[in-house]
């Protein structure tokens, strides 16, 4: 009879134990999310797409939003002047853990929530890329000039206070923004991130898959190239002709009209 109760009591103690490791705290629970449209749709008139997001968070909780794809390795050029007079390629650059795009906004300015929020910043993304293959100039920030060439590609941006907090019900606070999806997103899988915020600590996130498709023309010139390159690459070579001629066409009917 001893033996049962103690081993009852040991196999209460073992529960409570890993209650306390792996539970969630109840400020963490009810994090949700949901993208309007669920996928991001790329045809011939694709220029960029509005994404919604939307969901609840716990009350009092601040809100960032982190649209972004899976890290890959990127292989760059330097360029550089050779005696000081024509650019060329001087070397070659080699990062790592480089998301091919990033979007970031949140319900307050940055500087009002804390220290924990740098990680979610184009700041925070700047330190995990890993420069492999360094330059040749020892003055390039290859970090700093990456991010700048992304931006300047509209495929990472920073905003702050794009996110409106709603209504409280039942302890909950709704939130809603708008992303808008660069036209330079390539077609693939994506995820969009809501982190909970309070205290200057994270309290906890949700995450939704956003998948990028095409469609349409688009869809269909991109299954030629990979199921008949021999097709494609006939076309497109007529195409470039084509163009070539119109252009001239074009050129010498103005000269002609001086």
């Amino acid at each position: 009879m001893k033996s049962v109760t103690f081993r009852n009591l040991a196999l209460a103690a073992l529960c409570l134990l890993a209650a306390s490791l792996f539970s969630v705290p109840a400020h963490a629970a009810g994090i949700t999310i949901q993208t309007t449209p669920p996928s991001v749709v790329m045809g011939a008139q694709y220029d960029g797409a509005p994404l919604t997001i939307s969901g609840t968070v716990p009350e009092g909780s601040d809100v960032v939003l982190r649209f972004t794809g899976a890290p890959a390795d990127m292989h760059l050029r330097e360029k550089g002047k050779l005696f000081g007079l024509l650019w060329m390629n001087v070397g070659k650059v080699s990062v790592k853990n480089v998301p091919n795009v990033y979007l970031v906004d949140s319900s307050r300015p940055f500087e009002q929530l804390g220290a924990a929020v740098t990680s979610y910043r184009l700041e925070g993304l700047r330190d995990a890329i890993e420069v492999e293959e360094a330059a040749k100039s020892p003055d390039l920030d290859i970090a700093h000039e990456l991010l700048l060439l992304k931006q300047g590609d509209g495929l990472y941006h920073e905003s702050e206070a794009g996110v409106t907090l709603g209504e409280v019900v039942d302890g909950m606070q709704s939130y809603t923004a708008t992303l808008h999806i660069p036209s330079a997103l390539k077609p693939g899988d994506y995820r969009v991130e809501a982190v909970a915020l309070r205290d200057g600590s994270v309290s906890g996130s949700a995450t939704a898959p956003v998948q990028a498709v095409l469609t349409g023309f688009p869809l269909w010139l991109n299954n030629l190239a990979f199921d008949n390159g021999l097709l494609y690459g006939v076309m497109a070579t007529l195409i470039a002709i084509f163009s070539g001629l119109a252009i001239g066409v074009v050129f010498q009917s103005k000269g002609g009209a001086h």
